[in-house]
């Protein structure tokens, strides 16, 4: 009996470290295979963008600030014309808000702020559907 309290615990242990805000935390093999699928043919596997064209992320003010609001409302609205380390870049970034959910979003999010040697605060779904419905 005891082996077995002890096992359920554990199990509740986990589940309750495995969950913050609502979502799984550690989706960082998910958050790299949607950035692999819709950003790094721009940004490059590597973070490091293209020059002239299309923006770096790693070391980005947008990626590492505390204040995740500006790089959610990239993501999800897109841009054009946008400046960062003083360059302007001209080509457009597209919208993913319809294309994919909040969690998504997140998870891209999360894996753009916490690679490359990049060290911004994560963000939940639940911070992306605040800031989708903003938009509307």
């Amino acid at each position: 009996m005891h082996g077995l309290v002890r096992y359920s615990l554990v199990v509740v242990a986990f589940g309750l470290l495995s969950f913050v805000g609502g979502r799984a935390v550690g989706n960082e093999a998910t958050g790299r295979a949607l950035y692999a699928a819709n950003c790094s043919a721009c940004h490059q596997a590597n973070g490091e963008g293209l020059p002239g064209a299309f923006p770096p992320l790693r070391g980005s003010g947008v990626v590492t600030k505390d204040d995740a609001t500006k790089h959610i409302r990239v993501v999800l609205n897109g841009v054009q014309g946008g400046k960062a380390g003083g360059v302007v870049y001209a080509s457009a970034m597209p919208a993913f808000a319809a294309v994919l959910n909040d969690a998504d979003i997140a998870d891209i999010i999360d894996y753009e702020r916490s690679s490359w040697g990049n060290h911004g605060k994560p963000v939940t779904a639940a911070k992306v559907a605040t800031e989708r419905a903003t938009a509307k």
